[in-house]
């Protein structure tokens, strides 16, 4: 069964907030298309069938406001040059649109890292620069236990190549799917949001905000949960309007073109509770924001998604996450 987040119907939403049918048709259209009309990056996910499904990823930035001056940013020219020759590459572990990732060993030390590389031509092409130089600047920023680490940022002939602490178990997502009937127990998820709780609220401290939580961003490294991919982020105290993340974990504010602030994490950390103790995320976006819970869930666990899964004048902060009774 496909997941239905592509959505090319234009049927309104009626249960949450109210739109006309071509308002809301417009809205899909932008998510699930850039300005040059071409397609979204899709990911896979598992639904409540135990099948693969595609999870639809926003490839480009819609900006209501755009800033033409951000545009014409470059990457800061102090960026060191070649160090690739401490490194020895290993094997391909990811992909993305504008380059790969892959497991290699400092030759000094012998340690394991992550080495994302990026194709200088595609980032150019794409007018991504100034969204490469945001990335590292964050990551050079975040020093906390639950958050990936960027080791160093340099440039080779073809690539920019960011070296990151390696995840020794994967993604979030890939263990989930290995959970008995793709969910984890309440007292497992529990754990992992908690650890998602703290990396956001150290970020919310220093006006950071993710804006692409789900479970294919965070990573297993030595039994920690680490948030990681931060290519979508933004530091920034201001509302904002950028439409960008993954359609499955995006809030009302921005499907529907509202400004929105750091409450964002907060709706993406009550997605991912329901993803991770139910196997499948709580929304068609096309058919509204009606939030319905299995039988089988705790009402601890009910009462902690009611409180993110709202208005954002209503959502709860991170602090009543971390002292909810399902946490504790």
């Amino acid at each position: 069964m496909k997941r239905q987040n592509s959505a090319n119907s234009a049927t309104s939403p009626t249960k949450y907030f109210y739109n006309t049918s071509n308002q809301f048709s417009e809205i899909l259209q932008q998510i699930t298309h850039n300005c040059n009309n071409k397609l979204v990056k899709k990911a896979q996910s598992p639904n409540q069938n135990n099948q693969m499904q595609k999870r639809v990823k926003t490839s480009i930035r819609i900006s209501r406001n755009l800033n033409l001056n951000d545009q014409n940013k470059k990457v800061n020219t102090s960026v060191p040059k070649n160090k690739l020759e401490y490194y020895s590459v290993l094997e391909q572990i990811g992909s993305g649109k504008f380059g790969k990732v892959y497991k290699c060993l400092l030759y000094s030390t012998k340690k394991v890292y992550a080495i994302k590389m990026i194709d200088k031509v595609q980032i150019k092409k794409n007018q991504m620069l100034h969204q490469l130089s945001r990335e590292v600047m964050i990551q050079q920023m975040l020093k906390h236990q639950n958050i990936i680490q960027l080791i160093e940022f340099f440039e080779t002939n073809t690539n920019y190549c960011l070296v990151l602490e390696y995840a020794t178990g994967g993604t979030l997502f890939q263990t989930l799917t290995k959970q008995n009937n793709r969910r984890y127990s309440e007292p497992a998820a529990s754990n992992i949001i908690k650890q998602v709780a703290y990396a956001i609220q150290y970020m919310q401290k220093l006006s950071i905000i993710h804006r692409d939580l789900k479970p294919e961003n965070i990573l297993w490294c030595d039994g920690l949960i680490k948030v990681s991919d931060f290519g979508w982020s933004v530091q920034d105290k201001k509302e904002r309007d950028t439409l960008c993340g993954t359609i499955d974990y995006l809030p009302p504010e921005m499907v529907y073109g509202q400004q929105y602030d750091n409450s964002i994490d907060l709706w993406s950390l009550g997605v991912l509770t329901f993803e991770l103790t139910t196997g499948k995320t709580p929304f068609l976006i096309q058919e509204g924001f009606s939030l319905q819970f299995p039988d089988y869930l705790s009402g601890d666990v009910k009462d902690l998604m009611k409180g993110l899964l709202t208005h954002k004048k209503n959502r709860k902060t991170i602090e009543w996450v971390l002292n909810h009774v399902w946490l504790t």
